[in-house]
């Protein structure tokens, strides 16, 4: 299912909808009603100065660029890392309790004489049939949604 998120442009004010950009993506373009360039990034539309960017040196161009993303990313990675941590919490509960260590005279041994954790049967069967399908679009899709 694809996602759509509401974007409001830093320059005009004007609203819309797009479909959400894939995670890390990096989308430069103008405003469809006041042409002013703007960067969306993990969700968020900001700002670009239009002159640097269609004007500008490439050392410019990029500098000013990174110069948005790090100050959007200064002030909000304390929320990304909480986001996170709500996440990786909410997977772990759900998990179930953590495995407790084994006791020392279990860990003495040879480490090869340990379970493997997933069957090698499963391993192959992977690596020979699925792994080499994942490249298909339509089996991915199918697969991940």
């Amino acid at each position: 299912m694809l996602s759509v998120i509401e974007v409001k442009c830093p320059h005009c004010g004007a609203q819309g909808q797009i479909m959400m950009p894939p995670l890390g993506a990096i989308i430069i373009g103008p405003c469809p009603q006041c042409h002013g360039l703007v960067v969306i990034f993990c969700g968020r539309v900001l700002p670009l100065d239009g002159d640097i960017m269609q004007h500008g040196a490439t050392r410019e161009r990029r500098e000013h660029l990174m110069s948005v993303l790090t100050r959007f990313l200064e002030q909000n990675v304390a929320q990304i890392i909480d986001s996170l941590s709500a996440e990786l919490n909410k997977i772990s509960q759900s998990a179930g309790p953590p495995a407790t260590e084994p006791a020392q005279s279990e860990t003495a041994g040879d480490l090869s004489d340990a379970a493997p954790s997933i069957p090698d049967t499963e391993v192959e069967r992977f690596l020979q049939q699925e792994l080499p399908m994942l490249d298909d679009k339509n089996y991915f899709r199918a697969i991940f949604g």
